[in-house]
């Protein structure tokens, strides 16, 4: 707010000595003035202004100790597209992997031992 009333005085006062019809170096020496007159204006506001203050930093407490760490047993992992089962069902015992509840792989069949081929003729 104090801006515009500044400008607007500077304004109106250049307006109203030019209309005076006032030479050339009076109307410079009065717009000089005039600024002059607004600086102390605003230099006596930033005198009056609160002031930043420094800020000085105290020295950051220690970081707090990290807790112990506690060994827990290993959680058994499944996935939850697989149910798991009845507590009846299951094996008393540590949890195994995740594939504790598939049944067992079938056993490949053995393949068949080479036959040769005797067309029972000797050499």
């Amino acid at each position: 707010m104090r801006f515009v009333l500044e400008a607007g005085f500077l304004i109106a006062l250049a307006v109203l000595v030019g209309l005076a019809e006032l030479s050339p170096t009076t109307i410079v020496l009065v717009m000089g003035a005039a600024w002059l007159l607004v600086a102390v204006i605003e230099w006596l506001a930033w005198r009056e202004s609160p002031r930043m203050t420094r800020v000085v930093r105290e020295e950051a407490a220690p970081a707090p100790a990290e807790p112990p760490v506690v060994a827990t047993e290993p959680r058994s992992r499944w996935r939850f597209w697989r149910r798991r089962r009845p507590a009846s069902e299951r094996e008393s015992g540590p949890a195994g992997e995740d594939t504790e509840d598939l049944a067992p792989p079938p056993e490949p069949e053995p393949e068949p031992e080479p036959v040769s081929v005797d067309d029972g003729a000797t050499t």
